[in-house]
């Protein structure tokens, strides 16, 4: 499942960092922010409308916009 799809408080298993149609320097973005394969992640809480989300990782709360968290695959 994607990471936009978990609900706030629930914990999952980072699978997946991007896609193919990701382009490289926002992937190497993100693994450097610490959302790396097999990395505990927990969404936090979402924006009132939708367009973001926190999540906590390593320790760090950290922001996403929703089409980069649709990017990143975890299992529950």
């Amino acid at each position: 499942m994607k990471l936009s799809e978990l609900s706030p408080g629930d914990n999952g298993i980072v699978a997946r960092v991007g896609d193919d149609e990701m382009p490289q320097s926002i992937k190497r973005k993100l693994l450097s922010m610490g959302i790396t394969p097999l990395t505990k992640i927990l969404m936090v809480r979402r924006a009132p409308m939708g367009s973001g989300l926190e999540v906590e990782v390593r320790g760090s709360r950290l922001c996403l916009r929703a089409e980069l968290a649709s990017a990143i695959e975890v299992t529950k």
